[in-house]
């Protein structure tokens, strides 16, 4: 019995001294784990075939293509150019549906109207055309943009000082970054002052009454006929003849002359 229970003593110690070899080993085991992977920062698109567009894609010397970026704070709904010699804006350049959203960017395709047959009087110089670009916002509020320079830039920005909007962009002549800012208030201004002088003139042509010419009526002319008055004759009775003054000489003249017969004789 004695052995028995020491065989049992032993084997126990065995069994402890291997868990304990076993927790040994399980506590020196070096966990490994993987390098945080960092996220890479991309720089938005600037390729022309993935932006947006504005108008209908168009290849040629004439097509003017502008990247723009919306920088007035606004959704644009309404974009269209107008040309100097157009008398009203053509068609939207811009789905409604898929409006130009603030800080967007887009590419511009703008394809110019004839301008060859504009000339400065009888010399064969060709005109200079000049454009206007309306921007309507999702708030229907409108704005233009005057004398849009298509052939000084490729990329503009288009910005709000309160209701004027201009342009900011990097000049392909002179090199030098160039705002419009201070032009498109000045046409603002000239505007504002024009408007009452106008409405004024609405206001007294809205007093002035035109005359109405009434035609006189028709009448028709009487015939009154004439009444016959008999003349009255008058009897005026003849008067007697003078008598001839007697001549105190007897015919005679001075000097003993007298006449007789129309003859001039002497005593």
């Amino acid at each position: 019995m004695k052995k028995i229970l020491g065989t049992m003593a032993f084997i126990a110690a065995l069994v402890l001294a291997g868990c304990g070899k076993v927790t040994t080993a399980a506590n020196n085991t070096q966990t490994t784990t993987q390098p945080a992977t960092k996220a890479v920062a991309t720089e938005p698109t600037t390729s022309e075939d993935k932006m947006k567009l504005i108008g209908d894609k168009a290849t040629g010397d004439s097509v003017y293509i502008i990247v723009i970026d919306n920088k007035t704070g606004k959704d644009i709904k309404g974009f269209t150019v107008k040309a100097d010699t157009e008398e009203e804006y053509p068609a939207n350049m811009i789905d409604e549906a898929d409006p130009y959203a603030k800080n967007e960017r887009r590419t511009l395709y703008y394809v110019p109207v004839k301008t060859s047959d504009v000339t400065y009087g009888d010399t064969d110089e060709i005109a200079t055309q000049e454009y206007t670009v309306k921007i309507t916002f999702s708030d229907d509020k409108e704005a233009e943009l005057h004398q849009f320079p298509f052939g000084d830039l490729d990329h503009a920005e288009i910005l709000m000082d309160k209701d004027v909007a201009y342009i900011e962009y990097t000049s392909k002549l002179t090199d030098k970054k160039t705002s419009t800012k201070e032009a498109e208030k000045m046409i603002a201004e000239t505007a504002k002052t024009e408007e009452p002088a106008e409405a004024a003139s609405e206001i007294d042509n809205s007093y002035y009454e035109e005359p109405v010419y009434t035609q006189p009526a028709y009448q028709e002319p009487v015939y009154t006929e004439p009444v016959y008055v008999e003349p009255t004759t008058v009897y005026i009775a003849p008067t007697e003849a003078p008598t001839e003054a007697q001549d105190p000489n007897g015919g005679c003249v001075g000097n003993g002359g007298c006449l007789n017969g129309g003859g001039l004789f002497n005593e």
